[in-house]
């Protein structure tokens, strides 16, 4: 008669208790393993097979209370301030696209502004459900499917402007889909960080494709903030001070063929210098940068701004005024208007509110167990500082790059749903990034084990990580 296998029946009991389904196969993988250990442990102090599993599963204890225990710790755990700063950016963009139709006669579409928020949430919450994990299972995969789609949509769905405005979308995902490539050539030394650097030559030449030099712009500081983290942290196995020269000594090369390139086009040098200086053609290339710095020039730091004399208006038209003389307000030049509006306090506000959310993503983000997870959240945190970057400074008259969006506030349609699919993504990777176990062991080696045998006691830590409480 076949005996009972005491492992397998100890680890269908703790099973049970769990209930939180996805976290059962990593605390019973980790149970299984601990339990293997002891038990090779007894048979080499002279112990009989039997004897060794009878004694290693008495060892670990009652398994209906190592159950309950572990499926009070394993539970998701929403990282509910960020779900409300969240929260907070999608109701501010209601509010304020509600206010600018409300005051200029419904020349934007509060309407459209709703319906695209609902599927803004609907993808946010379908990421957020979603396994984060697929990036780092199938990286050559989902690379190549964005390669793909992002390649239709430049070919396939026309231009506004001269741009292939639909592919910038999908490239705003290439730095997430890059974390997972990032973090399959761990360990692959100089080979592996130079095919990281290969494969960000095809979303690179797709963005000029587009052309769209923000999109570049991001995806160059993105990756390369991954690439950067991935070297210091040991993970290609490569001496740091020679990968940190090939990185940067590439991309210093990269940027100054760019540059030679831009400057040698009349047009493009000449747009370059009034970037800086929007005063050298205020009623040409200039023409909105010199419109930005005039507005915020009669701002006030609490208050409607003065009035605009240089226009001849009185103080009653001077709002609408500088609605109709700066273009995008809803979109591109949001900030702009706002502050002129009612004051710099409002820019400061708005500010502190998206500082708060990178602030708190950034800490979570440092406290990342798994490789995979710390990469996939500095790839979404990298995407997001940088359309805040240079949404506040093309606001302030700098356009050297054109704004691509404020993050879930400023008017948009897939913007708002690329913007908030990746949010989800992020929480998603905050909820439940703790489960996610490495497939290759980095230096640090088991650094996310639970379950330690110490001098002939097995002790389970019970204790989570802040970051996820």
């Amino acid at each position: 008669m076949q005996r009972p296998d005491k492992i397998a029946e100890y680890l269908e009991t703790v099973r049970q208790q769990i209930r939180w389904k996805r976290a059962q196969p990593v605390v019973l993988e980790e149970i299984k393993d601990h339990l293997s250990d002891l038990k090779s442990a007894l048979l080499e102090g002279g112990l009989d097979e039997e004897t060794a599993t009878d004694k290693a599963v008495a060892e670990m204890g009652d398994p209906i209370l190592v159950g309950e225990q572990l499926d009070y710790v394993h539970r998701p755990k929403p990282d509910w301030m960020l779900f409300a700063l969240t929260g907070v950016m999608l109701l501010l963009g209601v509010a304020l696209q509600y206010f600018i139709d409300s005051n200029l006669d419904g020349a934007w579409t509060l309407e459209q502004q709703l319906a695209w928020g609902g599927m803004a949430v609907i993808a946010m919450l379908a990421a957020y459900f979603a396994d984060f994990t697929i990036v780092g299972k199938y990286p050559k995969l989902v690379f190549s499917l964005l390669c793909a789609i992002s390649v239709v949509a430049c070919f396939f769905t026309g231009t506004v402007r001269g741009t292939a405005s639909y592919a910038i979308y999908p490239l705003l995902l290439f730095p997430t889909a890059f974390a997972g490539l990032v973090y399959s050539m761990r360990n692959k030394g100089y080979g592996g960080l130079i095919l990281c650097g290969a494969a960000l030559v095809v979303p690179a030449l797709l963005s000029m494709i587009v052309p769209n030099l923000t999109v570049f712009f991001l995806l160059g500081v993105s990756c390369l903030i991954l690439l950067t983290a991935a070297v210091f942290k040991g993970w290609f196995n490569v001496k740091k001070l020679s990968a940190m020269f090939i990185l940067y000594g590439s991309t210093a090369a990269v940027l100054a063929i760019l540059f030679f390139m831009i400057m040698g086009v009349g047009y493009r040098a000449e747009r370059a210098r009034v970037a800086f200086n929007p005063s050298l053609d205020p009623d040409g290339m200039g023409y909105i940068g010199t419109t930005i710095q005039r507005i915020l020039s009669h701002s006030q730091f609490i208050g409607s701004g003065m009035p605009l004399n240089d226009y001849g208006v009185s103080v009653n038209a001077s709002n609408l005024l500088a609605a109709r003389i700066l273009p995008e307000i809803n979109t591109d030049y949001l900030l702009t208007y706002l502050t002129y509006e009612f004051g710099w306090i409002t820019f400061l506000l708005i500010m502190a509110l998206f500082t708060a959310f990178i602030i708190r993503a950034i800490m979570l983000c440092i406290k990342q167990k798994s490789v995979l997870g710390f990469l996939t959240s500095t790839a979404i945190i990298s995407t997001f500082g940088v359309q805040l970057i240079v949404y506040i400074v093309s606001n302030l008259g700098i356009l050297l790059f054109s704004p691509l969006s404020l993050p879930l506030v400023s008017y948009g349609k897939m913007a708002l749903v690329t913007n908030a699919f990746l949010i989800g993504l992020l929480l998603s990777v905050f909820r439940t990034g703790d489960l996610v176990r490495d497939k290759a062991e980095t230096v640090a080696g088991r650094h996310n084990s639970f379950i330690r045998y110490d001098n002939g006691r097995i002790i389970i830590d019970l204790i989570r990580p802040k970051a996820m409480e």
